[in-house]
């Protein structure tokens, strides 16, 4: 097939060869460009630890966190390179419990992510209403049972973070009966 010439006089096999390899390094470039860019390839998240009624207030300083995500709630919100703190939860089946957050010189955005801590989970809720420093609250009653993430970010840069104050409060089981014999 060497012999075989193009009518510059190259021959194909080569000119086949150098696209083939140009192809290659291309796909290259946008596989790492995703992965630098927070693709889907590098879109999950490793929790700080659990939350729960038992946990009590939790002071954090979200700044000590890294930007895990580039966007949540089915990839269809961006959060840019703010450090992102994460904490598991457990939803038991009549869950009433209510999570609040309050920053301390910054404005926060909270997200609870359903199933797995990832970027394409869904958001099943989710606070930015209050300003800096202003507390976001929500409460997790009437979502289906199972595995959560809390989300504590911000939108703005990521300088944006500072001491955080995390509670989960309520009880997980509500009364079904009562009677008096």
């Amino acid at each position: 097939m060497s012999g075989v010439s193009s009518p510059r006089g190259r021959s194909s096999f080569n000119s086949g060869v150098m696209l083939t390899m140009q192809i290659k390094n291309l796909m290259m470039v946008v596989a790492s460009q995703c992965l630098l860019a927070g693709g889907a390839m590098a879109q999950t998240c490793t929790p700080a630890g659990p939350l729960n009624d038992a946990t009590g207030a939790i002071n954090v300083n979200t700044c000590t966190s890294t930007d895990q995500l580039s966007s949540i709630c089915n990839s269809s919100t961006p959060i840019g390179s703010a450090p992102d703190t994460i904490y598991s939860l457990q939803v038991a089946p009549t869950s009433n419990t209510i999570i609040s957050v309050t920053p301390s010189g910054y404005d926060a955005y909270i997200a609870l992510l359903q199933g797995t801590c990832s970027g394409g989970a869904t958001c099943s809720r989710e606070s930015d209403s209050n300003g800096v420093g202003g507390q976001e609250t929500f409460s997790v009653a009437g979502l289906s049972p199972g595995p959560y993430f809390l989300v504590i970010t911000s939108f703005a840069a990521s300088g944006n973070c500072g001491s955080t104050n995390v509670i989960a409060f309520g009880t997980p089981v509500s009364l079904q009966s009562f009677s008096i014999e």
